[in-house]
Formats: structure tokens, sequence, C-alpha cells
């Protein structure tokens, strides 16, 4: 992901945002439909794809994960919402760019979005998108960490999805890439009410785990490449990785990681989208009998 890419997801969010309170009204769904008011600070619980290339992107993601796509607003093809095995994931937002441009944006939720972005920019972010309210979504601001990598933060009106079970198709949290683990560590800490741990995935890989309430939120790691600039990256859960990994191929992905034992036995792989969004994805635990 290029800096260049970066100003152009906020610039579209932006103007969604713009959108949703003008006479060309956009309206997006909420987060979760259970409307429980339940809200876990900390937790990664909305996912927009930003993309350069709307009919690639969906076909793709329909013959990978099985997802569904439906026209959020009649009036309006830029803006679909996302759907897996009837659950609303998720938003995919067409707008210009250069191929491979595509990137996922990561929404954090957070009790108070002023006061997120205020202590956020204390802390030495970036602010780039001010608090605003997005009908239905909730209030949401963007901002740059210390060390670039795009956030969004939202306090979402109806409360946040609950913790579930994790199940194929579905998000399995988010990972940081960041050039700077602790400097990143000590930033999202306070951001997200997190507790952090230091865990072996591979003897050359330094990785913390973010926890709320003991429940495993998001990962935090050093760039895997010297080219690619910090970003938060999406996971979703799938039943068989190999097996996924050969449909991400077969279907336009590109591996950028394959699967390796001797990193989470072989559970896990990175992959960009054919329009350059890069996803993980993580094989389930067997079930236990």
């Amino acid at each position: 992901m290029t800096r260049c890419t970066t100003r152009l997801i906020i610039v579209s969010l932006f103007l969604l945002m713009w959108m949703g309170g003008c006479s060309t009204k956009v309206v997006v769904p909420p987060v979760t439909l259970d409307a429980a008011q339940l809200h876990l600070d900390g937790k990664f619980v909305w996912f927009d794809l930003f993309t350069t290339d709307m009919t690639a992107a969906q076909n793709f993601y329909d013959r990978v994960f099985d997802w569904n796509f439906e026209r959020t607003n009649a009036g309006n093809a830029q803006v679909k919402t996302i759907f897996s095995s009837g659950r609303i994931i998720g938003t995919m937002i067409g707008r210009d760019g250069e191929p491979g441009d595509s990137q996922w944006l990561s929404y954090m939720s957070v009790t108070d979005t002023d006061h997120a972005y205020e202590a956020a920019l204390r802390s030495g972010g970036t602010g780039h998108v001010p608090p605003k309210d997005l009908p239905n979504r909730g209030r949401i601001a963007v901002v740059l960490d210390p060390q670039k990598a795009p956030v969004a933060l939202l306090n979402s009106p109806v409360g946040d999805p609950p913790d579930r079970k994790p199940r194929a198709n579905l998000w399995f949290g988010a990972e940081l890439w960041t050039t700077d683990v602790d400097g990143a560590v000590r930033f999202y800490t306070p951001l997200g009410g997190y507790q952090s741990e230091q865990v072996d995935v591979h003897d050359a890989v330094s990785y913390t785990v973010l926890y709320t309430n003991d429940q495993p939120r998001a990962g935090v790691v050093s760039i895997p490449w010297n080219d690619v600039d910090p970003q938060w990256v999406p996971y979703v859960a799938v039943e068989d990785i190999q097996a996924t990994v050969t449909l991400i191929e077969d279907n336009g992905g590109r591996i950028l990681i394959a699967p390796q034992m001797d990193v989470k036995s072989g559970r896990v792989a990175l992959f960009a989208d054919p329009t350059g969004a890069i996803v993980g994805i993580q094989e389930l635990e067997p079930e236990e009998d």
C-alpha cells in the first residue's frame, strides 16, 4: 500500500460521510443487526473495502468466501453491503485509482469518538477525518497512527457485534503491520483499553497480541516487506487453509505469505485480492470430540 493509496481512501471515506448528510444521501447499514447496545471497546467491529474494480472484487470474494453483495442504495451503485451467511460484515466502496491501489479500512470500537480522536492526536497520531456522524453507522473519525497506518474510530449507536465462536468466512480480527512494534503498542494500548502480551509465532518475528477482558482483539507485527507501508490487515477465518489458498490463486488472487509450519503450525496465510487489497486468513482450530 502506498501513501497515495492512504490519501485516496481517506478522501473516499470523507466523501461518503459528506454524502450521508446532503441531498444525495448515502444510507449505510449499522455494524450489527442485533441492536443489543453492547459496546466492546478495542474490538475491530467493521471493515470497508475501498476498491478500484468493484466487479472484480465482488466476483473474487464471492467465489473464495461465498460472500454476498447487495447495493446499499438503489440510486448508488458505488456502495454495496457485504454479507456472509446472512450476517452483515462490511461495505464495498468503489473509487478511482490505479490498479492495485485497493485497501481495507479497519474500524475500532470506542466509547467516545471525539475523546479517542483527541487522545490519538496527543499521542502522536495525525487527524485526517475529524469526528462526524454517519447515519446508521455512528460517529466516525480517521487517524493515522505515528507510523502512518490509517485506522477508523467508531462509536455505533446500536452497539457492537457480540463476541461469538469463530466461524468460517467471517472476520477473525485484525493485524497491524508497523515499523515500530513497541511504539505502536504504546499508542494503541490507551486508545483501545488494551492489555498486551508478546507471543512466539516465529523465531525471527516479534509478535504482540492486544487484549480486552482476556479476549484477543488484534496482533501487532513488524512489516514483512520493505516496500509496504504500515497498515491494518483484516483476517478471515477458514475451515481449510490449503483449499482456500487454491481458491485464491484460481480466482486471480496473489499469495503473499504461504502457510508455513513454523508459523502457527501452517494455519495462517496472507494474500492480495485481484484489485490489490491485502487480507489474512487463519484456519479454525479442529473441533474437540
